[in-house]
């Protein structure tokens, strides 16, 4: 059976290889979203992954000890790592699709191989590449196949979008590439999603 994994959000739980997607405004909305998120794979004890560019580690971990998380001891155990999109998604100068599964695929094979951590949750804000049409393009050629990457591992993956700086363009692709959506600090099943194989045919 698939194992249900508490999100800290609502009290709401998906299965493991969930790939969900979060609309919310500004940073006090992310917060709202991304803090619970991480704090509560903390006490879980799963390793926490975030790729976040409107704010700072450090930032990060203060407000987590704000909800009564030791994040900074998390943090020297190597239990959360807080990495910018520069470091995450353009390794290679350029955002790649390659690059981006590459870097999950580590930061899972780290956790496991450190034998500390049986399962991984990952979140990361949308990065600039979105306001090009051709970074968009392969922008959700990744978001597609991340589900199909991620559905088989111990792994929670939660994408962040700011509806303040997106258009319409990319909340639409947005809806079709998450089987599932968080909107107003409630998650449901999203009836856009498209299948990663119909939605990669429709793109090229």
């Amino acid at each position: 059976m698939t194992e249900s994994v508490p999100l800290g959000i609502m009290d709401r739980s998906v299965p493991s290889g969930s790939h969900v997607c979060a609309f919310y405004s500004g940073s006090a909305g992310r917060d709202e979203v991304v803090l619970p998120f991480l704090a509560e794979g903390l006490r879980t004890g799963h390793k926490c992954l975030a790729v976040l560019d409107s704010t700072s580690s450090g930032e990060v971990l203060a407000k987590l000890h704000d909800r009564g998380v030791d994040a900074d001891q998390a943090a020297q155990a190597g239990q959360i790592e807080v990495e910018t999109p520069a470091n995450a998604y353009f390794r290679s100068g350029t955002f790649s699709t390659n690059d981006i599964l590459t870097f999950w695929g580590q930061g899972i094979s780290k956790a496991k191989d450190s034998g500390m951590f049986a399962f991984l949750r990952a979140t990361g804000e949308m990065p600039s590449v979105l306001n090009h049409p051709d970074g968009r393009t392969e922008f959700f050629r990744f978001e597609a196949m991340l589900n199909q990457f991620s559905s088989p591992l111990p792994l929670v993956v939660l994408c962040l979008y700011d509806l303040d700086g997106m258009g319409a363009e990319v909340l639409m692709q947005a809806l079709r590439t998450h089987p599932a959506v968080i909107v107003d600090g409630t998650i449901h099943e999203n009836p856009y999603y498209i299948e990663p194989s119909r939605f990669l045919a429709r793109i090229g």
